[in-house]
């Protein structure tokens, strides 16, 4: 841990009066820079991102929708990605008679279902038992192991 309470005298300046630390400035956003190219200066300036609390209103409203409900988000372009994308496939589940999109969300939503796995045998026993093996037992596994390698 460094110590909160240092000397003045030991510490040396990190960099000259006048000079930046950060001769180079802030990192451009690469992000709004792909938006403006793809969408254009002025419907750039308009956009606005989506928060968390947005994408869990999603998540919720696309797991309760019925089917036209569904087809209708998927083909309105002017949707966000986000819905019209979980729309199509929780259309395309559907179909086929599966449900990995919507237990996707579902955990998501509400996290993922605890699976307990047994760790016993039948009787309740451990599955290997422990054992402790005899000098001669202990001498043939080694010989075995040599042998092979």
């Amino acid at each position: 841990m460094a110590n909160p309470n240092p000397k003045r005298e030991n510490l040396a300046p990190q960099f000259k009066p006048g000079q930046s630390g950060n001769p180079k400035g802030r990192p451009k956003n690469r992000v709004a820079a792909f938006r403006e190219r793809i969408m254009g200066k002025s419907k750039a300036k308009r956009y606005f991102g989506i928060s968390a609390f947005e994408v869990t209103e999603w998540y919720e409203a696309l797991i309760t929708m019925d089917l036209p409900d569904l087809k209708l988000l998927a083909a309105d372009d002017t949707a966000p990605a986000l819905a019209r994308t979980y729309a199509r496939a929780i259309i395309f589940d559907m179909n086929g008679g599966k449900t990995t999109t919507i237990d996707k969300l579902t955990a998501k939503l509400h996290g993922k279902a605890i699976q307990r796995i047994e760790h016993t045998g039948a009787d309740g026993s451990d599955l290997n038992q422990p054992r402790t093996l005899t000098k001669d037992e202990a001498k043939e596994f080694f010989d075995d192991l040599e042998s092979e390698y």
